[in-house]
């Protein structure tokens, strides 16, 4: 393959997919997003391929509908919504991405998330359409953070310890909690790290530095329902666009 893999992948807000998410522009669909502007799950995502012999990835932009433009996208669990979803695949060319990933948070509902979920999923792989406009099935999955993102970010507490310079009492049971994102952000407000970013960046850089350093063994063992589960999920559609992209179908 000449090329990194392209995804493209959905997720709830800033905490994951840092600066990429709040505006658009219409001339921006489709294209790769600049480094410097991707979040903590880009990064996580970005270490598990690369765990598997994938020398880089490339994330790409959603194309903005109309309603969307000059304004910020879509935000939260509603990026469930199977007729957001089937307009926000469908939009993206067969050229454009390999494989989709959608991921968001189990809150407190995490069997009516699941089920969501797996309606997603249906919708996005209805519509992610190959260049004879036939449905994809085996390039794309989901995952749910269990309770929430800031909880797989948390599971490394001796590493995110160290990096902010802070006590983290050590915890225990993590997909069972629901304040680890309080935690999270308790922790950071008490830190010095990176006290001269700005007070808007601060929190999105740190979430980065952070999913660039916690040990992604120790979020599996620590979230195995939720991290784990992805993960292996992630790996499993990552090799299959791997394998078709190595050896692609002779034309007929």
């Amino acid at each position: 393959m000449n090329r990194p893999i392209r995804i493209g992948l959905i997720a709830e807000g800033e905490a994951e997919l840092g600066l990429s998410i709040p505006y658009i522009k219409p001339e921006d669909g489709g294209k790769v997003i600049e480094r410097t502007k991707e979040g903590s799950l880009h990064t996580l995502i970005r270490r598990e391929l690369k765990n598997i012999g994938l020398s880089d990835c490339d994330f790409v932009h959603r194309h903005p509908s109309l309603k969307e433009i000059g304004v910020k996208l879509r935000t939260g669990h509603s990026v469930l919504d199977r007729k957001y979803l089937a307009q926000l695949v469908i939009a993206w060319k067969p050229e454009e991405i390999d494989m989709i990933l959608i991921v968001v948070d189990a809150d407190d509902k995490l069997s009516q998330r699941q089920d969501n979920l797996e309606r997603a999923l249906s919708t996005i792989r209805d519509n992610h359409l190959d260049v004879n406009d036939q449905p994809i099935s085996d390039r794309s999955t989901g995952g749910l953070a269990i309770k929430n993102f800031e909880t797989w970010l948390l599971a490394d507490t001796q590493t995110v310890a160290t990096v902010l310079g802070v006590e983290i009492q050590p915890l225990e049971n993590l997909e069972d909690l629901d304040d680890t994102k309080d935690r999270l952000d308790q922790a950071i407000a008490e830190s010095t790290y990176l006290s001269a970013e700005s007070r808007n960046q601060r929190p999105l850089q740190i979430r980065w530095n952070l999913a660039n350093q916690i040990n992604l063994d120790t979020i599996k063992t620590c979230c195995p329902t939720g991290y784990s589960t992805f993960a292996q999920h992630l790996i499993a559609v990552a090799k299959t666009v791997r394998d078709v992209n190595t050896n692609p179908e002779p034309e007929r």
